[in-house]
């Protein structure tokens, strides 16, 4: 049976980010303008609508919130609902873009060209199939939700005195069970991505039967994967602490009583003008974080993809 080292492969993405730093640069600065951009522009269309529902929720004195404020509100949530479904769909298509790009890195080092980064049938296929996953997996969770409530007010019903223990014990274990399935479903489905972009094709059950065996090194690939981005998280968050006492001097018109709605009520412009440097450097920061996420995420599966069809 074909096999691969949880280690090498858990390690890809750090290895791909050694072996070629300037390719992360690259998508560090294709991520900035893909979804950073998109929402600046979010900001300064929606700015001053928000900037009003903050001026109201500070001039509430308590109580009810006044007609007004939940007027603003309402607008604003039906102005966000299109931005929100029009951002799902392009954040899916840039991760695919990206997917794609760590994939080709590590299975056709060679064609490096524009940090390996293109937009043609491997990346539209690989954004349908993110879309179906996310969707299936919503479809799944809401289901498998309902189903344990079922059983918990079941339970809570028969159970007399001690109908709430039960409960509570029985909404504990159907959620871990409920998330082992989920865990033993999506680590069985994973190899979708790189068949799917190996293949050109849309690629998702498939992944069963090549992962067939291999479900407890998955998991370790999977466990190592989370610690790795945890700490990288807890790193870049000191990263971002320094920035921000380093800096905390500086933003002296958000000092004293009153100071945070005075700020907040001048033009977005404005409010842009005073934080563009923080901005910018947390920007680059995020930036850099999220590109080598990115492959140190995607980069295992492909590497196992290959171990496991090269031996097949």
């Amino acid at each position: 049976m074909a096999s691969f080292s949880v280690g090498e492969a858990a390690t890809a993405g750090f290895g791909l980010v050694g072996r070629r730093p300037l390719a992360v640069v690259g998508w560090a600065v294709a991520l900035v303008a893909a979804l950073i951009v998109p929402a600046i522009l979010c900001v300064l269309a929606m700015g001053p609508a928000f900037a009003q529902i903050i001026q109201l929720a500070m001039s509430q004195k308590g109580g009810e919130p006044s007609p007004e404020m939940m007027q603003g509100m309402l607008q604003a949530q039906s102005g966000m609902t299109a931005f929100n479904l029009l951002y799902w769909l392009w954040s899916s298509f840039v991760r695919a873009v990206f997917c794609a790009a760590v994939f080709r890195a590590v299975l056709t080092p060679e064609r490096s060209a524009w940090a390996y980064l293109r937009v043609g049938s491997r990346e539209l296929w690989l954004t349908l199939l993110l879309l179906v996953e996310q969707v299936l997996a919503m479809i799944a969770i809401f289901v498998i939700a309902l189903v344990v409530a079922l059983i918990v007010a079941i339970v809570a019903v028969g159970g007399g005195e001690s109908g709430h223990l039960a409960a509570i014990a029985t909404a504990v274990g159907g959620c871990v069970v409920a998330g082992g399935v989920i865990l033993w479903v999506a680590l069985r489905l994973s190899m979708a991505a790189p068949m799917t972009f190996v293949d050109d094709q849309f690629r998702l059950f498939e992944s069963w039967s090549l992962t067939k065996g291999q479900g407890w090194r998955l998991l370790g690939v999977a466990l190592l994967l989370v610690i790795f981005v945890l700490g990288l998280e807890i790193l870049v968050g000191g990263v971002v602490v320094g920035l921000l006492l380093a800096g905390g001097g500086s933003l002296t018109a958000l000092h004293g009583t009153g100071a945070i709605e005075t700020f907040m009520a001048r033009p977005p412009l404005e409010i842009l003008r005073d934080v563009w440097p923080w901005l910018t450097a947390l920007g680059v920061v995020g930036a850099l974080f999220s590109a080598i996420v990115q492959a140190v995420f995607f980069a295992p599966w492909a590497v196992i993809h290959r171990a496991l069809t090269r031996e097949t």
